[in-house]
Parts: structure tokens; C-alpha cells; sequence
């Protein structure tokens, strides 16, 4: 079973010595080896890192050598619940379905099953649809060897063995926890990308739990069009989720059409929610964001027209089109210049820097009437005699801004008729 059809595109996957251990055990169930998994289970302790609350992650087998865990160590149960389940608003609904791209081991899944069987709700629960996207046959069979955080684990657990054993990767039924009627869990090894293009138009979602690597690892599942094809899979009121708020991901999934809004924070920043259902949005963006994504080349997205390039070759071409609009139609990123606009800045070489940025597109002055201009859509009250009131949502801010940037830009800014665009 061999779901990569680029042989370009290098998944993230757990360490090499837990995906040698899980084809070992593989090999010997598929020669009949009963006891193939529990060997399995003893070996892979060492492999195995406890996190805060008591359920375990493992390491990653991270291309360019950083450290980074298929969770954080607060803990991988503790991180699916607070950044994907409880803000994606999917209880007290009678049917709910759940498309989680990258499901790995499992935990995200086992979070949303927890909370939707296990909890108290006035709304009678008639049918829970999950779809699981890992490109890794490997990390789903690990999934079966490591501790379950909670009994819902065990309910993926026998879904990911009955997919497995229906490949041929193992032989040997273990899991003894039986999967309710009302619930459906359906395990698809391969590309997410590729999987997304396959689901019937007619299925929706209520919730999207996008969950790579981050987007400077795994930018093909972060890209413009990637994010389009999942932003068609929701409900009305459905929400994609992801814990990263790389500028790229929100300036694409705002492109695209939905609103846009801050997540959970665990660590040091908060995570992205996005909807059509403005009421699906609990906080905006921060003023600092809006401006970066809007005004700088930081919000360029990921671009992978044909669903088939290598994280590598986005990487390039993103790049590539930054440095060509650099100081042309968007502002540098360096030294945040958009942040500075309309502010008193002490340190007068960094205010040099600024300035030689912003006076290619003809400001002189942080608190000029094009620098009012241009963030004016963030004040409650006009600063340049626009006479436009402030736009209600983060979505609607970083379009105006943009919008007028453009206008600076064409060389359409003109004082005398600012109370009239």
C-alpha cells in the first residue's frame, strides 16, 4: 500500500525507529505471527514521550532535524480538545460530520468522539461522521501500540485496525472496543490533497480539523487551493480549525471567503478559526495581524495550482513571488513596517528603516495622510477624512486596507478627493 503518487512530496512521519518497528511487526502478522503486536507494544515504549496530561505523543521524523512532536507537550489530548474540539461548536447537533486531515495518531478524532458521546446534551445524537486523512499508513498503525487517553481512543483504534487488516497490512484483530452503530469512522491512507478532490460534493462538514506540520514543513496542505477545496466541503455554519496563524494561511482562507479569526492561544500564539458564519468567529484578528496580512508581502499564500507540487518547490515560488511584489504592490515584512504606520517611533534607526520602505510607495511621514489612509479602516473613528466607518470584521479590514493600499499604489491617492472614495 503506497498512497504518495509524487515522488517529490516527503510526508512527516514519527521517527525512523518507530516506522521500522511498526513493518517489522507488519511482516510477521502478515507470516501469522500472533504475537507480532504485543512485541510491538513492549518495544515501542522507548520511542513513546509522556506529555502534561498524561497521554503520549511521538517524536517526528522532521526533514531538516528541528525537534518537533506529532503534539505539543502540553499535552496531545489536552492540545485536540482546546484547539480543535471545543471552539469548532459541534455539539447539541443531531448529526455532525468531521473531516480531520492529518489525523495521525488518532487524538483529534478521540477528542470530538469524547465529547459528542460522552457529554450531556439536550439535542438527541443521531449520527457522528468522521473522516480520516493520513497519508501515512505507518503512523495509523502506531496509533494501535500507544497508551489510549481516553475510551473514545479505542473506538478509532478499531476502525483504523479494521482499515488495516482490510489492506492487508495486518492480519490479526485485537481491538475488542465495538464501534456503535450511529457512529462512522472511515480511515483513507493517502495524499490529503488528492483525497479532498475525491469526496462527493453532496457531503459536508461541520467541522474541518486541518492538522500538518507546521506551513514551513508542510506548506502543500496550507496552500491557497488546497484550503479552497476544503473551504467547499463545509456546512453553512462549518468551520475549518487549525493551530497555526501563519499569515499566508489567514490572508488565503480570507481570499477565499470566509471570515477569519484568532483560536485558542496555547503556547505562545492562538491558532486560526474560520467560517462563512461570522457567529462561528469568537475573536478578531489583532490590529498587528490585520496589517501584516493586508499591507505586507507576509501574506502571500502557498501556491499549488494542480494539487501536486513539492513542499520545496511552494516554498520557492512563494518566495519567488514575494521578492518580485516586494516594494511594488506590498510592503516589505522586515521590521513589520505596516505595524508602524500612525505611530511615534523612538528609535530613530528603526524609524530610518521604516521609511526607506514605505517612501516607495510616496510616504514620508508615519503619520502622513496616506499612512492614515491606509490603516484608517481599523480606527472607530475616521483619521484622514475618509468619512467610511470602521468595517466589523477582520476579514472586511484587511480587504479595505488592501483595496487601498492599491489605490496608493496605481497612483489613484489623491488628497482633494479622499472624502469621496
Amino acid at each position: 500500500m503506497n498512497p504518495i503518487k509524487n515522488p517529490f512530496y516527503n510526508p512527516l512521519i514519527p521517527e525512523e525507529g518507530v516506522i521500522s518497528l511498526v513493518k517489522e511487526w507488519s511482516e510477521r502478522e502478515k507470516k501469522g505471527d500472533r504475537n507480532a503486536r504485543q512485541d510491538a507494544v513492549f518495544k515501542i515504549e522507548k520511542y513513546l514521550m509522556k506529555t502534561a496530561d498524561g497521554s503520549y505523543t511521538l517524536q517526528s521524523d522532521v526533514r531538516d532535524k528541528s525537534s518537533e512532536t506529532m503534539h505539543t507537550r502540553h499535552g496531545a489530548f489536552y492540545e485536540a480538545n482546546e484547539k480543535f474540539v471545543n471552539p469548532s461548536g459541534i455539539e447539541n447537533k443531531e448529526k455532525i460530520a468531521i473531516l480531520d486531515i492529518c489525523s495521525g495518531l488518532g487524538i483529534n478524532a478521540s477528542a470530538a468522539l469524547e465529547n459528542l458521546l460522552y457529554s450531556e446534551s439536550d439535542v438527541k445524537l443521531e449520527m457522528i461522521e468522521i473522516d480520516m486523512v493520513e497519508i501515512s499508513w505507518e503512523t495509523l498503525a502506531a496509533s494501535l501500540i500507544i497508551p489510549s487517553p481516553s475510551e473514545s481512543h479505542l473506538l478509532v483504534k478499531k476502525a483504523i485496525e479494521n482499515y488495516l487488516i482490510k489492506q492487508g497490512m495486518l492480519q490479526f484483530p485485537k481491538e475488542e472496543k465495538e464501534i456503535p452503530d450511529h457512529v462512522n469512522i472511515r480511515v483513507y491512507c493517502k495524499d490529503a490533497r488528492e483525497m479532498v478532490t475525491e469526496i462527493p460534493k453532496t457531503r459536508r462538514y461541520d467541522a474541518v480539523f486541518l492538522d500538518p506540520f507546521s506551513p514551513a514543513k508542510s506548506p502543500e496542505l496550507y496552500s491557497y487551493e488546497f484550503l479552497s477545496e476544503i473551504s467547499s466541503l463545509l456546512k453553512a455554519d462549518g468551520v475549518i480549525l487549525t493551530y497555526t496563524s501563519a499569515a499566508p494561511v489567514r490572508y488565503a482562507i480570507m481570499d477565499i471567503g470566509l471570515e477569519v479569526g484568532e483560536g485558542p492561544e496555547i503556547g505562545r500564539s492562538g491558532g486560526t478559526i474560520a467560517s462563512y458564519d461570522l457567529n462561528k468567529i469568537p475573536h478578531d484578528l489583532s490590529e498587528n495581524d490585520e496589517r501584516m496580512i493586508a499591507l505586507s508581502d507576509a501574506g502571500i499564500p502557498y501556491r499549488d495550482p494542480e494539487l501536486n507540487l513539492s513542499a520545496e518547490k511552494i516554498i520557492e515560488n512563494r518566495q519567488v513571488e514575494r521578492i518580485t511584489i516586494r516594494g511594488v504592490t506590498k510592503m516589505a515584512s522586515t521590521v513589520k513596517t505596516p505595524v508602524k504606520l500612525v505611530t511615534d517611533l523612538d528609535d530613530e534607526r528603526q524609524k530610518r528603516r521604516v521609511l526607506k520602505h514605505l517612501k516607495k510607495f510616496g510616504i514620508d511621514d508615519l503619520n502622513s495622510l496616506k499612512s492614515r489612509f491606509l490603516v484608517c479602516p481599523q480606527f472607530s473613528n475616521c483619521i484622514c477624512n475618509c468619512g467610511h466607518g470602521r468595517p466589523s470584521t477582520s476579514r472586511a479590514r484587511i480587504k479595505e486596507m488592501e483595496k487601498r493600499l492599491e489605490i496608493i499604489t496605481n497612483g489613484n491617492f489623491k488628497n482633494d478627493r479622499l472624502n469621496n472614495h
